[in-house]
C-alpha cells in the first residue's frame, strides 16, 4: 500500500452496541470482536479508521445516509438496499441450549421446553416462525441467559459465543451447559454503504484483500477465540 494512500484515507466506521461484537467498557473504552477486528484492518492499511459504537438502527441509519463508510454485521435484504456486501469477516454459530442435564438430541426436544429468545433475532427459518415452540422474547442477550440461570426459562437460542460471553461476565464456564441443538452458521460482512464519498475502488480492494489476509494468517479466528 502506497504511504500517500494510507496517510489520506480516513473512513468513518459505525459499530453497533451489542456486547461481546462491539460497545464500550466502564472507562468508556470502544471495546469488543468488531473493534479488535478493526484495529488490525487500521494497522495492516494505514488508513484511519473512525470508529462510532452505535444502536443498531443508527448503523443502519448512517449506512443509509454515507455519514458510515462501512459497518461489518449480518446480511439481510434490507440491508442489501443500502450497502454492498464486500467480503466475509466472521462465522457465528446460533444454537439451543439449556442447562447441563438437558440434551437436544434433535427439534422434537425443542417442545418440551420454554425458550428464552432475544427479540429481534433471527436463527432459522423453522425455528423463527414454529408458533408451537414455548419462546419467551427478551431484549437481549444477557437477560436471555439470566431468565436460563434463574430457571424462568429451560433453553436460550442464540450465538454460541454470545451465550457463552455472558456466562463468563458472570463468572460461570460453558460446561454448565448440556449438549446443544444446531440451528445455523450466520456470517458477518464488512458491507459498504451506497453513499460513501471516502471509498475508491482502490480503497475497497485493499479492504477486502486485507480481510482475506486476516483470515489466511489466523488473526481474525484468533480474536473470536479469545471470546468462546
Amino acid at each position: 500500500l502506497g504511504s500517500s494512500l494510507a496517510s489520506a484515507t480516513t473512513l468513518h466506521v459505525s459499530v453497533f452496541d451489542l456486547h461481546p461484537f462491539g460497545g464500550r467498557d466502564a472507562e468508556g473504552k470502544v471495546v469488543g470482536i468488531i473493534p479488535e477486528i478493526l484495529q488490525e484492518i487500521a494497522q495492516e492499511t494505514g488508513f484511519e479508521l473512525n470508529v462510532r459504537v452505535v444502536p443498531y438502527k443508527r448503523m443502519f441509519f448512517e449506512l443509509e445516509t454515507g455519514d458510515a463508510d462501512f459497518a461489518i454485521f449480518f446480511r439481510t435484504p434490507k440491508s442489501e438496499q443500502i450497502a454492498a456486501p464486500k467480503v466475509r469477516v466472521y462465522t457465528l454459530r446460533n444454537i439451543v441450549v439449556g442447562k447441563r442435564g438437558i440434551d437436544l438430541l434433535d427439534y422434537n426436544d425443542l417442545y418440551r421446553h420454554t425458550i428464552s429468545v432475544p427479540r429481534g433475532t433471527f436463527y432459522q427459518e423453522k425455528f423463527d416462525n414454529d408458533p408451537v415452540l414455548k419462546k419467551t422474547l427478551v431484549p437481549g442477550f444477557s437477560n436471555a441467559v439470566n431468565q436460563l440461570l434463574e430457571d424462568r426459562a429451560e433453553l436460550v437460542a442464540g450465538p454460541e459465543i454470545s451465550i457463552v460471553y455472558h456466562l463468563r461476565n458472570l463468572g460461570l464456564s460453558k460446561n454448565i451447559l448440556g449438549q446443544s441443538f444446531f440451528l445455523s452458521n450466520r456470517s458477518a460482512w464488512l458491507q459498504v454503504s451506497e453513499r460513501s464519498e471516502n471509498l475508491t475502488p482502490e480503497t475497497l480492494q485493499i479492504l477486502v484483500d486485507t480481510v482475506n489476509k486476516l483470515h489466511q494468517n489466523k488473526t481474525i479466528e484468533n480474536i473470536m477465540l479469545k471470546y468462546n
